[in-house]
C-alpha cells in the first residue's frame, strides 16, 4: 500500500523559502549575535537576535549568522572583488538548504550538556554569533579506520564588548566523556583556552562562570 509514497525530508519542507539579500543586510546591521533562524512550523527564515531564540528548542534553529557573514563576504570579496555579495546570497541560501536535512538530525543527536552550556553562556551575556557547526573528530589524525567523535562548535559574542568571542568545541554527546575545548579572542587575537569536562550541566554552568571571570579579567588587564 505505501511501496510508492515518495520520501520526504526537512529539505522539502523548506523548497518554497529563501535566504534574501534583505534578510543578510538586516543581518549585518543587527550585528554581533545577529542569526538566521529556520523556522519548521512556519518552513521559513528569518532574521533576529540570539536572545530571542530558546537554546533548547529543537523547531527554531540557527542556519547562519553575524561571524558566518563577515568570515564569508571577506573570502568573497577576495574571490570576487565587486560581484562578492552578488555572489555571496545564493551561496548561503543553497547551503543551508542542501544542509536542512543533515543539519536536523545533528541537532536531535545533541546532548543535554551542550543545550545547557548554551542556556549558561547566555545568562552570562554571551550570545550566540554563527550556526553551530557539527564534526568528526578521530581518534588519530588522517586514519579514517579510527572511531570518530561527532562535535559541535558554538561560537559566541560578549554582548557588552562584541570584539570578544568565545569558541566552545564540545561532543555533540557527552555520553562519549570526550574532551570539550573552550578558547577566548579579541579581534581574532588569541587571548587564552582551556579543555574542559562536561559531563553533567553542573560542569557547563561552572565553565559558563569560567569564561565570564576570565574575560572580565582580561578586560581590566588591557582596558584603561
Amino acid at each position: 500500500m505505501f511501496e510508492n509514497v515518495p520520501d520526504v525530508t526537512v529539505s522539502d519542507w523548506f523548497a518554497c523559502a529563501e535566504i534574501t539579500s534583505r534578510m543578510l543586510r538586516t543581518l549585518g546591521r543587527i550585528g554581533p549575535g545577529g542569526v538566521i533562524i529556520a523556522d519548521l512550523y512556519q518552513r521559513d527564515y528569518y532574521a533576529t537576535h540570539a536572545r530571542t531564540l530558546d537554546p533548547t528548542g529543537q523547531t527554531h534553529f540557527i542556519v547562519y549568522g553575524y561571524h558566518d557573514l563577515v568570515s564569508d563576504l571577506d573570502w568573497y570579496t577576495r574571490q570576487y572583488g565587486e560581484r562578492a555579495w552578488e555572489e555571496l546570497v545564493p551561496a548561503v541560501d543553497c547551503t543551508a538548504w542542501d544542509c536542512m536535512t543533515d543539519r536536523v538530525e545533528d541537532i536531535t543527536g545533541t546532548g543535554f550538556v551542550v543545550t545547557r552550556m548554551r542556556h549558561h553562556m547566555r545568562r552570562y551575556e554571551f550570545d550566540l554569533s554563527g550556526a553551530p557547526h557539527y564534526y568528526d573528530r578521530r581518534a588519530s589524525r588522517g586514519k579514517d579506520t579510527h572511531p570518530a567523535t561527532r562535535m559541535v562548535r558554538d561560537d559566541y559574542a560578549d554582548r557588552a564588548h562584541p570584539h570578544i568571542t568565545v569558541t566552545v568545541k564540545s561532543p555533540a554527546d557527552e555520553k562519549t566523556r570526550a574532551l570539550s575545548l573552550i578558547t577566548i579572542s579579541d579581534r581574532d587575537r588569541h587571548v587564552t583556552g582551556w579543555p574542559a569536562r562536561m559531563r553533567n550541566q553542573f560542569g557547563a554552568s561552572a565553565n559558563a562562570h569560567r569564561v565570564r571571570k576570565t574575560v572580565e579579567a582580561y578586560l581590566r588587564r588591557t582596558r584603561p
